[in-house]
């Protein structure tokens, strides 16, 4: 609201963060200078093992053709290993078990768009949010 319009002795509202509306969550970029390993060092046992587990350690080098249900493994390069589908917005986020995008359901013919009536985008032009017909 502008100043005009606002009430006599009404508070001000909080202003929007649109940077973080915008972004979501947002991690602390960390530029530590101090050096945590050296090539060379030896991780504890425990780290390497929780690192690579024996299912990785077994797939090491090998390519989707190579393993038994023909998938990628997670070091290869593919869209399916670095882009996860699973809803969440960052590493450190938890996702679901089910890709985000595939809640599907059962429709017949009039229900896609290319049965009777109009689509969203005509009937957007007929009535649209701003009332003035294009």
């Amino acid at each position: 609201m502008s100043e005009e319009r606002r009430p006599f002795n009404a508070e001000q509202p909080e202003p929007i963060d649109d940077n973080e509306d915008r972004m979501g969550a947002v991690r602390e970029l960390d530029f530590d200078d101090e050096d945590t390993a050296r090539i060379g060092d030896e991780m504890p046992e425990q780290a390497l093992r929780q690192e690579l587990p024996d299912q990785r350690e077994r797939e090491a080098g090998l390519t989707g053709a190579s393993t038994a249900d023909h998938h990628g493994t997670d070091d290869d390069l593919q869209p399916d290993t670095l882009i996860r589908e699973d809803g969440a917005r960052s590493p450190d986020e938890p996702g679901s078990n089910r890709p985000a995008d595939q809640e599907l359901s059962l429709t017949d013919q009039a229900d896609i768009g290319a049965g009777h009536g109009l689509d969203e985008e005509e009937l957007a032009h007929l009535d649209p949010l701003d009332g003035k017909p294009e």
